[in-house]
């Protein structure tokens, strides 16, 4: 076929080469198929969705594909084991356990309290709202208050709503006669806490409820347990207020709470029930994962002297290099270069690149050389990197070809070695390091240990609705419709995966390298796909026009926007 002189016929883009009548969707699969088994329990494909339906929508598009799904499917399978082996371990049985999730608990008691006090709404009145508007006047000097009426009730909810709940924790504190004990704070000390015997057994919040009642002692006893970045708050005394305030602010929500009957929403239980399921799985992982790696200080710096590098300044190197068109003139200048070099005359070297070099910007001087295939200001070139790491410091390069096919060559003006920060000065990187990498190894591990325990078997295959080549081949033309490449790159990949018959996967194969061409313009994909179709399909009637586009891909040339077919 000659693409040039093809008269005028049939002109169809390659963007709707094989478009079919209707569009078909896709056989649903029922939410009762089971698609895991493990000892005491199935996970179904409804068990799948209900998952994908709780993860927030910025993240669930990478789980409604085919490979997202199996990924979730594995995910959950991972939680079921641990939470089997949790259970034999009986970790919700531990005390720690228990203090461990009480403030998550009374978190979740407390929004549900909020959210019972403000159903009704916040009642924000007219004169509030002019009032606003009076003295926030430079904030609307371009609207009336009728105009701004509506952004100004949105800025005074969320205070109206916290006026609300400080006035029902003044009640409640009236209601179990909560003090706070304040001249206290000044006196615990975080960072020491055995310096607190004297007043240990002081309440710092007492109330007519038990329930509420915190000593110093409580108080130094639960450190350990609250978050790091809390701990660290602790040590302020302005910190050490706030948190508790919160902690008798959040007691009395909860105390409340229970007498009013919230320990039966059903709603509150579930969230319960999850968070008790979330710290079950965390202590059980920190069990059998964290725990069992030897953190000890010679077990650390083992792992240091054994992964220097990681603990090391990166070594560079900078270098002064010389560039020419030809390889003549290249050698000629290595000559002279030579000679100004032994002589030290750095001014003249310099007048010679500005005179002859192609590459005279900063007298041709590179810095920070790493020895990771790239030349800054050049971008990725192997040979030239490789030949800088290669030369003696002390010596003028050979003469070699870039990638811009320049002959060069370069002088090394430092050499930065590599320098290992102290032990003691990383200790504690070294440590965080060595946990990362041997908690994934020690992982996997367990990981398998239990699914072989507790006879898991997936079935990934029952996840898949197969369509037909056609039925694909219309999902295709649809997101490309939508301007949804990859979609449709995704639903070619699957008629190769599923119709490998030498007539639809050829035709995918081909409309894939196109769309990688023409539309997400990656010319590097584009090339092998087109030179793995011409490989297997080397007489099919797409053949010429794949060879077509191959060589103008190679060729740099601009890319054709249709190509002509001959009805047939």
């Amino acid at each position: 076929m000659n693409h040039k002189s093809i008269s005028k016929k049939t002109i169809i883009t390659l963007v709707a080469i094989f478009t079919f009548i209707s569009l078909f969707a896709a056989t649903e699969i029922a939410d009762s198929t089971v698609v895991a088994v493990y000892k005491g329990g199935t996970i179904t494909m409804g068990d799948l969705n209900e998952r994908l339906s709780q993860i927030p929508p910025m993240y669930k598009s990478k789980f409604t594909t085919i490979e997202g799904k199996i990924e979730l499917l594995d995910m959950i399978c991972i939680e079921e084991v641990f939470y089997l082996e949790a259970l034999t371990h009986k970790v919700m049985e531990q005390k720690e356990f228990t203090e461990r999730i009480a403030d998550q608990i009374k978190s979740a008691y407390f929004s549900e309290y909020r959210k019972e006090l403000l159903k009704n709404g916040v009642s924000i009145t007219i004169e509030e709202k002019k009032a606003y508007f009076t003295e926030n006047h430079d904030q609307y000097k371009e609207q009336t208050f009728e105009e701004a009426e509506k952004l100004i009730e949105s800025r005074l909810k969320p205070e109206k709503e916290k006026e609300l709940i400080e006035t029902k924790k003044e009640e409640l504190f009236g209601k179990f006669n909560v003090k706070i004990n304040y001249d206290l704070l000044a006196k615990i000390n975080i960072a020491a806490p055995d310096s607190n015997e004297v007043i240990i057994n002081e309440n710092i919040i007492s109330s007519s409820n038990s329930k509420i009642n915190r000593t110093v002692g409580d108080i130094i006893a639960y450190i350990d347990i609250l978050p790091k970045r809390t701990q660290m708050s602790l040590h302020s005394e302005a910190g050490l207020k706030r948190y508790i305030d919160e902690l008798a602010k959040s007691d009395v929500f909860y105390v409340d709470a229970l007498a009013n009957g919230f320990d039966k929403n059903p709603i509150l239980i579930t969230i319960i029930n999850q968070i008790k399921r979330n710290m079950a799985l965390r202590t059980i992982y920190n069990t059998l994962v964290v725990e069992a790696i030897d953190t000890s200080d010679e077990a650390v710096e083992k792992y240091y002297n054994d992964n220097i590098d990681q603990f090391s300044t990166l070594a560079y190197r900078k270098i002064q290099t010389f560039g020419f068109d030809t390889k003549k003139i290249a050698t000629k200048m290595r000559k002279t270069v030579k000679k100004l070099i032994k002589k030290q005359k750095d001014e003249e070297i310099n007048t010679l690149i500005a005179e002859n070099s192609v590459y005279p910007a900063k007298d041709g001087v590179l810095d920070h050389i790493y020895n990771n295939g790239i030349i800054p200001g050049m971008g990725k070139d192997e040979v030239y990197c490789d030949m800088v790491w290669t030369t003696n410091p002390g010596k003028l390069s050979k003469i070699f070809q870039n990638s811009k096919e320049k002959y060069v060559f370069f002088r090394i003006l430092e050499d930065v070695i590599a320098t290992a920060t102290p032990f003691e000065e990383v200790k504690d990187k070294v440590k965080n390091s060595l946990l990362k990498t041997l908690s994934k190894e020690k992982f996997e591990s367990v990981k398998k240990e239990l699914e072989t325990k507790y006879a898991l078997n997936k079935y990934p295959d029952k996840m898949v609705v197969k369509l037909s080549a056609e039925e694909y081949f219309n999902k295709a033309e649809a997101a490309q419709k939508r301007r949804r490449f990859n979609d449709a790159i995704f639903y070619y990949d699957e008629v190769m995966k599923y119709h490998k018959n030498n007539k639809d996967d050829y035709k995918a194969m081909f409309m894939k390298g196109f769309l990688f061409a023409e539309e997400l313009k990656d010319t590097e994909k584009a090339i092998e796909i087109f030179e793995k179709f011409l490989a297997l399909y080397p007489d099919g009637d797409l053949s010429e026009s794949a060879q077509y586009m191959l060589s103008s891909l190679k060729n740099k040339e601009d890319m054709i926007e249709s190509i002509e077919f001959e009805d047939k």
